[in-house]
């Protein structure tokens, strides 16, 4: 392999190395569920995106399944966590509301 290629590579891997890390701080640390939910989507986005880079490092495609396991994994707990904060919401609004009499009694 190239030294620029491994230096990409490298680098590419501290800032997946930073940004797990802030996703473990957000974990332990976060005020809100919300927080951890999020937090813990993206350790799962870094996951993929370093087994992305060690495909492309040690040029082998065996993990490219789990890849895509991994990433199908990722985007249904985005999709639950924005369903979960959609309907939060959405009793917040039914509770806070007020009720039109006309509509009340009929």
């Amino acid at each position: 392999m190239m030294l620029a290629t491994q230096i990409i590579l490298s680098i590419a891997a501290v800032v997946l190395f930073v940004s797990a890390m802030i996703g473990v701080n957000r974990i332990a640390v976060g005020p809100s569920q919300l927080d951890r939910s999020i937090a813990a989507d993206l350790i799962v986005a870094v996951v993929v995106a370093a087994l992305g880079l060690w495909t492309v490092w040690t040029d082998l495609s065996t993990e490219l399944l789990i890849l895509v396991l991994l990433s199908m994994l990722g985007f249904t707990s985005a999709v639950s966590v924005a369903r979960m904060v959609s309907d939060r919401m959405a009793s917040r609004r039914r509770r806070f509301t007020p009720v039109k009499r006309e509509e009340h009694d009929a």
